[in-house]
């Protein structure tokens, strides 16, 4: 814990008003106690320092951030959140990585994924969970092959005000937001194209499920550069059957998708189809500064694949993309990408 009476001015302002748990600890009790030594001490009533109502204000700001954390039921630590449960029993998720999501907090763990999510999504968890749980293969050889694109949910907590979501996640997987990040904002051509390749399988178990996923982005999608292999582990609070009405999308999609489908508001395959190609695009760098810095080291035949409209079927979306890989890449060869989970997530 920390020493309130050497805390300076600047220490204190330092702390982000989003992170009370740096100051104060997981007790109401404490968190007066502690309040009420620095309010004592920075009130400008008492403290002639030139920073002394600011002082005041913040860590005012800090305890209120620490109280509702409390009544909320859940208390962050670094890399582990507390989530006090309805059931009375309290839970523990470690994590490596936390960032904010559409529908609340992801946490990336060592071989976890964990999303914690506000109450008012209740609709979109059930449905997520239901959809889980019914994926369905037409026989060993295909669960075996499409599994691994798959969550496998490992856990849940019902908190007072959120529900977590924790799904099992490969200990060499790295979310691809945070690889991106962590790359500069660009990988090399060569490996867009094999998580592109991956993904487009994934797209044709969905065509066959006569699924929609509908959230295929860089926050969803969890990549193993040892491994060359993806998993879409997120997202799957908007997936929704071919055909069927959508209950929500997220800003992302309802930005890429076409807009006729989002005029219909009715599950389409060419909107994951679509979201495949804009993943391509911004792991080139194309959304980004780095964009100016491709020069030509991204081939001809791919640059043009990603900048077309999605035919609609994934099967004839896969057949093309085979000789896209042909025309950009000549024969097939593994080109390793040597960035390992403890570099991204130190």
């Amino acid at each position: 814990m920390l020493d309130l009476a050497t805390l300076t001015a600047g220490d204190l302002l330092r702390i982000p008003a989003s992170e009370p748990e740096r100051l104060f600890t997981a007790d109401r009790t404490a968190v007066d106690r502690a309040f009420r030594i620095l309010a004592s001490a920075w009130h400008p009533d008492r403290n002639g320092h030139a920073q002394a109502t600011m002082v005041f204000q913040h860590v005012a700001a800090l305890r209120r951030a620490a109280l509702e954390r409390l009544r909320r039921g859940e208390w962050h630590e670094p890399g582990c959140l507390t989530l006090a449960a309805r059931d009375g029993r309290t839970y523990r998720l470690h994590y490596l990585r936390r960032r904010p999501f559409e529908l609340g907090d992801l946490h990336v763990g060592a071989g976890s994924a964990a999303w914690i999510v506000e109450r008012a999504h209740d609709d979109l968890v059930d449905a997520a969970l239901r959809r889980i749980g019914d994926f369905r293969f037409a026989d060993d050889t295909m669960r075996g092959a499409v599994s691994r694109y798959l969550p496998a949910v490992t856990r849940t907590v019902d908190a007072a005000e959120r529900r977590a979501v924790e799904v099992r996640k490969p200990a060499d997987m790295i979310l691809l937001a945070d690889l991106l990040q962590h790359v500069g904002g660009s990988l090399d051509a060569r490996h867009v194209a094999w998580i592109l390749s991956e993904l487009h399988c994934f797209a044709c178990w969905l065509e066959w499920a006569g699924l929609t996923h509908n959230a295929i982005a860089p926050d969803t999608v969890f990549v193993s550069p040892a491994h060359h292999a993806v998993g879409v582990l997120g997202g799957w609070w908007y997936a929704t059957p071919a055909g069927a009405r959508f209950k929500a999308l997220p800003a992302r999609t309802l930005n890429l998708a076409p807009a006729d489908i989002i005029r219909r508001k009715t599950a389409d395959a060419r909107v994951d189809l679509d979201l495949i190609r804009a993943l391509g695009r911004e792991m080139l760098g194309r959304a980004t500064d780095a964009a100016a810095a491709r020069g030509s080291r991204v081939p001809a035949a791919l640059d043009a694949w990603l900048d077309l409209a999605a035919n609609g079927s994934a099967r004839a979306d896969y057949a093309l993309w085979q000789r896209v890989l042909t025309d950009a890449f000549g024969a097939r060869r593994f080109t390793p990408l040597n960035v390992r989970v403890k570099d991204v997530y130190r």
